[in-house]
């Protein structure tokens, strides 16, 4: 019996859990896309532009292109939705105006904007304008109503900022719905693509971050400026982390103020001692 677990019976053994695991993993473990979310996703497009010049409709009716909307030079929080969608929509605006609700120091309106466009061409302005009535009650008194468009336009408008953004999606004609993701993106006050959230829940803290980043120094005070320049986003995460290089950096260079600034009076002592020792030596 002791030579019954050989060297080359052990080998033989591992081959066979090898090859099991091998047609097992082909068998249970195929994880392909299914066939009806194929081109859904988002490619992200940091630093590129937005289109400006693409003109849609208001849920008042009003034509606009984003560079109407950017003419006040404060950033825009940007997704694409569809009224008739079954739930993700849903949930995603939903989670944003909680977040939007937690922002204490920004308003919406005043500090920044929230734009919403269908990406269903058949969306009315109508259903837009109802969209927005919905949301108006769930938002607090702080921040505008007037602050948050609900735009529609054609398919080929829509296709243009789609693609501009990589937000790629959808049509299965046998549901009639829209095959897509959720994210929000952040857009400077030039049309500058700055950051994409992935949350559903959106925290308060990770929107006024992104938003001020955004803002390119245009909102927020001098301390969300600073916590931002001392955070870095992590994408794993999906929110601003403390970076402890630069957090590390300030804390040293703070260490030297403080060490220069509590030896100056021993320096001006010790200078003031040396002049009078001088002028006691002149000649």
């Amino acid at each position: 019996m002791s030579n019954f677990l050989t060297p080359i019976t052990m080998l033989a053994i591992a081959r066979f859990i090898l090859l099991f695991c091998c047609v097992c993993g082909g068998v249970w473990g195929d994880d392909k896309i299914p066939a009806r979310l194929a081109g859904v996703g988002i490619d992200e497009q940091l630093d590129a532009d937005l289109p400006l010049d693409v003109k849609f409709q208001t849920e008042t009716g009003a034509t606009v292109t984003f560079g109407d909307l950017l003419r006040d030079k404060r950033p825009m929080l940007l997704t694409l939705n569809y009224s008739n969608c079954p739930g993700l929509c849903v949930a995603q605006l939903n989670g944003l105006t909680r977040g939007i609700n937690e922002v204490s120091s920004l308003r919406m309106g005043k500090d920044f904007k929230f734009v919403s466009l269908s990406i269903d061409p058949t969306d009315s302005i109508a259903k837009a304008s109802a969209t927005k009535a919905r949301y108006a009650d769930d938002l607090e008194n702080k921040h505008s109503i007037d602050g948050w468009h609900f735009l529609t336009g054609t398919e080929e408008n829509i296709q243009i900022i789609a693609k501009s953004v990589g937000f790629n999606y959808t049509y299965d004609a046998k549901h009639d719905q829209y095959n897509h993701s959720a994210a929000a993106m952040m857009i400077s006050p030039k049309g500058r693509i700055t950051r994409y959230l992935y949350e559903i829940g959106f925290t308060g803290e990770t929107l006024k971050m992104a938003l001020v980043e955004a803002g390119e120094g245009k909102i927020g005070s001098s301390l969300d400026a600073f916590v931002l320049w001392c955070s870095h986003y992590d994408a794993n995460e999906n929110r601003y982390s403390a970076s402890a290089r630069l957090l590390l950096s300030v804390c040293a260079g703070g260490f030297v103020t403080v060490g220069l600034v509590g030896l100056l009076p021993f320096w001006i002592s010790n200078r003031k001692r040396k002049v009078v020792v001088d002028s006691m030596n002149f000649p």
